[in-house]
């Protein structure tokens, strides 16, 4: 006789200290906002300065982006009820391929209904018997589940190890297999830049083909906010450039752009594209809204204003001690301001603790929690945002000044607001 095939559920050792967590009033997630995600969001009938969104510009929430989601709805209707293929494509997603595609220099590009089925659908469909995709350890789940959906073999490299990724590229270079090369360009846990200069060296001294995910990383750095691979010049090094609408443009949707023959491959071989409804119009009119205001003055000067949050930020929560990674720092020196910061925790607890008393302080953040990251890695991740004025800032550190004097001279469980 089988067994039960739920028994994992209740053996789940994750499940078990989530419900730990929940009745001890501490689980971070499922929070239920009350309005967009813009610098002070009302959640849980309160007001909290927003450390937990990825709307690095602050375009979420902003009148001409709703207003360009609005009139979109009212002219495709709140779903195109079908995929790409067949009835799911408006000329609303042509006109945003032909923006990205015009955007990044490229001959074309594709829109998926979501960043996470570009990276799934992209990989997939690329990596067949035979090939290998080598992967940084630290990738996004979506390059890692794309790569385990694919027919080929996944390598992986420990995080940002040239030398590690060297030897995978030697290894499979001296087959016939064809190599994908799939890295993040900014770390979404960590806020660090992936050595893109060897990343793209490598793969072309190995004759591998290189697919960069900037969803981190679209609008907020490199000239006119087109990433990591055109801040380091190398933009003409690179196969595939992914990135998502839902983060710094405000939209929703993901794509892939690259070579027009590419493109047109995964029109027709993509099953993440293919097998699944498009992306709504009023998310795609939001995100051409979006692409339009991060490739203007107004966009270069919001990304300024970022990165002097994220530097002020960053600065004070140093002066208090708490272990946040200095910025990377460009060849030439210069510091690459990633609006991700991340603040270590001791423990899960501690971490769930710490969460706790910045929520009732005002201050939303994001934690990470095993199996989320490994074992002894738990962390609080803020994101910063071009809109936070210095009186939100002043806030937020506030609230880590107190925090942090009561890590320091009271143990973890008496982390409770007061």
């Amino acid at each position: 006789m089988s067994g039960d095939l739920f028994a994992k559920v209740r053996a789940y050792e994750s499940y078990a200290f989530r419900q730990e967590l929940e009745a001890q009033h501490l689980l971070p997630y499922f929070r239920v906002a009350e309005g967009p995600p813009t610098a002070v969001t009302m959640m849980g009938g309160a007001p909290r300065v927003n450390l937990g969104s990825s709307n690095y510009l602050g375009l979420s929430g902003d009148s001409r982006l709703t207003s360009a989601a609005h009139q979109a709805a009212l002219r495709y209707g709140t779903s195109v009820n079908g995929s790409r293929l067949m009835n799911g494509t408006t000329e609303l997603h042509l006109r945003v391929e032909e923006a990205v595609a015009n955007w990044f220099g490229e001959e074309d590009a594709l829109v998926f209904g979501t960043g996470y089925t570009t990276n799934l659908g992209v990989i997939s469909a690329l990596v067949g018997d035979g090939d290998v995709v080598l992967c940084d350890a630290a990738d996004h789940g979506s390059i890692v589940d794309g790569a385990r959906l694919a027919r080929g073999r996944l390598l992986a490299f420990r995080h940002n190890r040239m030398d590690r990724l060297e030897t995978l590229l030697r290894r499979a270079s001296s087959t016939d297999a064809g190599i994908l090369v799939a890295v993040d360009t900014v770390y979404s846990m960590q806020g660090d830049l992936s050595d893109i200069v060897a990343v793209t060296g490598l793969s072309r001294r190995y004759g591998a083909r290189l697919l960069v995910d900037e969803a981190h990383a679209v609008g907020v750095l490199g000239p006119d906010g087109q990433g990591v691979a055109a801040l380091a010049r190398l933009a003409d090094g690179v196969d595939l450039r992914m990135g998502t609408f839902s983060k710094a443009l405000g939209g929703s949707g993901g794509f892939v752009t690259g070579p027009a023959d590419v493109i047109d491959f995964l029109r027709v071989q993509a099953r993440a594209f293919m097998f699944t409804a498009a992306a709504p119009a009023s998310g795609l009119g939001a995100a051409l809204a979006g692409i339009e205001i991060a490739r203007s003055a107004e966009g270069e000067e919001r990304r300024e204003r970022l990165a002097t949050n994220t530097a002020r930020l960053r600065v004070a929560l140093t002066e208090l001690d708490f272990d946040v990674a200095p910025a990377p720092v460009w060849e030439n020196g210069i510091e690459v301001q990633t609006p991700i910061l991340r603040v270590p925790a001791p423990d899960d607890v501690t971490a769930a603790r710490m969460w706790r008393f910045l929520y009732d302080h005002g201050v939303y953040v994001n934690v990470a929690l095993y199996p989320a990251v490994p074992r002894g890695q738990a962390q609080l991740r803020l994101c910063v945002m071009a809109t936070h004025t210095a009186e939100h800032l002043e806030r937020v550190v506030d609230a880590f000044t107190v925090l942090a004097r009561k890590l320091t001279v009271r143990p973890a469980a008496d982390l409770v607001a007061g």
